[in-house]
């Protein structure tokens, strides 16, 4: 995370606090001191029950995005894995598909790198990638396997370009989804509840009120800020890296400036 990242955190949770703060003072208005008292039994008891329905409701969609996250760091090393595997493979082909499935997998790793991961932080993906993708594929049009390790490295990179396929497409899928506005809507209405109860006890303390009020609403903040980077893995704050792909164009060039086509270290 950059210091940009930090900062947008300070302010995110400043701004809770702030308005955790304001919520207190208004329900201190509302009610007076003694009524507040007379009502520490039901207060209490809806306290608990709301906060543990929320406590459980923020901690599933917290572990929700970062479970996701996870998940699309996976899936990118698998799909940078693929295009390897592919490039290595192609190594055992006669020309000129050799040199053709080459250029396109060299090609569609700059694509993803330089471009399509820019955009699919917009939910655009790029149709020149998508190009590209298709130009692996089609890399194969007309050729027959003639000797015995052509025959046996065939089926091997039919099977990786459409693993290649599968991940990118799972990685399309992740970008074009986040948090669902609903959740957002519950997890907001929840935090303004779970808050404003603290402003239900009567504390003769103003300062101590502050700090209560304070700590709810930092341990709340947290949490949300969590789900706004862990829920959107290719946008914002906390992005998965498209280095992987990056990684593969070393490997590529690596391999093209060996002599005798010897495989390089991954």
């Amino acid at each position: 995370m950059t210091l940009e990242a930090y900062v947008n955190c300070g302010l995110f949770i400043m701004g809770g606090i702030a308005a955790g703060l304001v919520l207190v003072a208004c329900a201190r208005r509302l009610f007076d001191a003694e009524v507040l008292r007379s009502a520490h039994d039901v207060t209490g008891s809806l306290l608990a029950v709301t906060g543990t329905l929320y406590a459980v409701t923020l901690g599933m969609i917290v572990v929700d995005a970062m479970t996701r996250f996870e998940q699309a760091v996976d899936t990118v090393q698998q799909e940078s894995n693929c295009l390897v595997e592919t490039f290595e493979l192609a190594d055992r082909i006669r020309e000129p598909f050799r040199s053709r499935l080459h250029e396109q997998c060299r090609k569609y790793a700059a694509s993803v790198a330089d471009h399509e991961w820019a955009a699919m932080a917009a939910n655009r993906p790029s149709r020149e990638t998508r190009v590209l993708m298709v130009g692996i594929s089609r890399a194969l049009d007309g050729y027959e396997p003639q000797t015995e390790v052509e025959k046996a490295v065939f089926p091997l990179l039919v099977e990786q370009i459409s693993e290649l396929w599968r991940h990118r497409r799972e990685r399309l899928a992740t970008s074009s989804q986040g948090i669902p506005t609903i959740e957002w809507i519950a997890l907001f209405f929840g935090a303004i509840m779970t808050v404003l109860f603290t402003g239900l006890f009567a504390i003769d303390h103003a300062r101590l009120h502050v700090v209560v009020t304070a700590m709810v609403a930092l341990t709340i903040g947290l949490n949300l800020y969590l789900v706004s980077l862990f829920g959107y893995p290719y946008a914002g704050d906390l992005s998965v890296s498209a280095d992987p792909f990056r990684h593969d164009l070393v490997i590529f060039d690596e391999w093209r400036s060996q002599a005798g086509g010897a495989a390089p270290t991954h």
